[in-house]
């Protein structure tokens, strides 16, 4: 029997019928490439482009979310549904029309190293300004905010503390992080397999604790801008995670840095980070800024003078500096569950 075909009539009604919305929307590209210099091979990405960029000539800010250990570029939107929850957001308006980068780094924990590659360079080098050489970007301080889950979060805080700068909000879900340790035996077995080679071939503490973001709260960054800080984790998450945030979140505190952080109902899993990408994102929208402040270098121009270099490079001009510092939080949360 052959099939039957939708007759004309039925084709022009639902042409007739169909809404402007229908054809409209966010765009997601995934697991789009981009060249790496610090890598020597491409860099895998997937981008959220909100409801208009198509069509549109303004410039957005840019959001950077980091996954988690056996993560990729898709692992956000697959497993947490990021552009339902970002259009969700920008449509209530706690979030501003935003350009949502993810992309992938491997196992890498987020350092430069000679066995896994310089994930630290490519991504804060070739990524950021290959995104912004792309993409209409604010490309400033004011218009970049970067994220994460468990590695990501690590490698967020990590990043966003490194280059103050750089960085006006970052949040950690779940974040790996851990205290400073003396030897390879301060971690459990699964945990050491966990690092890989990211920081030696048989774990070296010095190199583990040199890349660790308790580094940044003993420089000068403690005192300079430091971006707007938000930070959650389970309260049955795994043991040594959930005591390194708490003394994460003292560290902060003894540096006097400002910090929203919550022991939230969960565990280490999608359930937990899909619940609580609307919070975090929420901050970072309040404080990300859609307009375009005063023009910084030019990103191709410091593409091209990275090209052949062995080591990485100093930005090329520096980002403008906002006219007021972004929102902190007044106090500190108590470290509850919220209701």
């Amino acid at each position: 029997m052959r099939p039957r075909l939708p007759s004309l009539c039925a084709i022009v009604l639902a042409l007739l019928c169909a809404s402007p919305a229908d054809a409209a929307g966010s765009t997601v590209r995934r697991s789009l490439e981009l060249p790496s210099t610090a890598l020597g091979q491409p860099l895998r990405y997937s981008i959220y482009l909100p409801d208009g960029y198509e069509a549109g000539a303004r410039r957005y800010p840019v959001i950077y979310l980091l996954h988690g250990f056996g993560g990729d570029e898709v692992s956000f939107f697959d497993d947490g549904d990021l552009q339902e929850v970002a259009d969700r957001l920008i449509a209530s308006g706690k979030l501003p029309p935003a350009i949502l980068v993810t992309p992938s780094a491997k196992k890498s924990w987020y350092v430069d190293n000679a066995a896994t590659g310089r994930w630290q360079t490519a991504l804060l080098d070739d990524l950021i300004d290959g995104v912004d050489a792309t993409y209409r970007t604010v490309n400033a301080r004011e218009g970049r905010a970067i994220g994460g889950y468990s590695m990501g979060g690590y490698g967020a805080l990590r990043f966003a503390l490194l280059e103050p700068d750089r960085f006006v909000a970052a949040g950690s879900l779940s974040g790996a992080l851990f205290p400073d340790v003396k030897a390879a035996s301060d971690f459990p077995a699964f945990q050491l397999a966990f690092f890989g080679h990211a920081f030696g071939p048989n774990f070296d503490p010095k190199a583990f604790n040199a890349a660790s973001p308790w580094r940044s709260l003993a420089t000068d960054a403690a005192a300079a801008e430091t971006p707007a800080l938000y930070m959650s984790v389970g309260n049955d998450d795994i043991k040594i995670l959930l005591a390194g945030n708490n003394a994460f979140d003292k560290a902060l505190a003894d540096a006097d840095i400002p910090v929203v952080y919550h022991v939230v109902p969960g565990r280490h899993d999608w359930k937990l980070w899909s619940s609580e990408l609307t919070p975090m994102l929420s901050f970072i929208g309040e404080r990300l800024k859609s307009a375009p402040p005063a023009p910084t270098a030019d990103p191709a121009a410091r593409i091209a003078d990275r090209v052949g270099a062995a080591a990485r490079v100093e930005q090329v001009g520096a980002p403008a500096t906002p006219a007021a510092p972004p929102p902190q939080p007044a106090a500190r949360p108590a470290v509850l569950p919220r209701p």
